[in-house]
């Protein structure tokens, strides 16, 4: 079973990619937030100083996702648009509280991955995620 607490201490900042299309993205850590920046820094306005995404209060955020995952067992990721209403008991309208923009369920999952406490899945055409036993 992953060590949340240890899981916790680990630095989130990196290159990763989407789950579902393989987007790439970056992150960076930033006065206790996650910063998620999307594409490609050559093609980016302003990469130093403008997140596309971010999720408000890094550990809050992870702590109470986790918890969530584990208590449903397997969580539907999206749809992630930001334009639409999610399915209430997917992991895109639960990260909604995190933040003020849309497809947070495509960004959000990596980091838990990276940090070792869950894993995602696709079933037909639609991923899940569930917590690490």
């Amino acid at each position: 079973m992953p060590d949340l607490e240890a899981a916790l201490k680990q630095p989130l900042g990196g290159d990763y990619q989407t789950c579902g299309l393989k987007k790439p993205f970056h992150v960076e850590e930033r006065n206790g937030d996650i910063h998620c920046f999307v594409g490609f820094r050559n093609k980016m306005a302003n990469f130093e100083e403008e997140a596309n995404v971010i999720f408000w209060e890094r550990d809050r955020v992870i702590r109470e996702a986790y918890a969530f995952i584990k208590a449903q067992g397997e969580v539907k990721l999206g749809p992630c648009r930001e334009e639409t209403f999610p399915d209430p008991d997917s992991l895109e309208a639960f990260l909604r509280t995190f933040s003020t923009n849309g497809n947070l369920a495509s960004y959000f999952p990596p980091l838990l991955e990276k940090l070792g406490l869950c894993e995602v899945s696709k079933k037909s055409r639609t991923l899940y995620i569930k917590a690490k036993e």
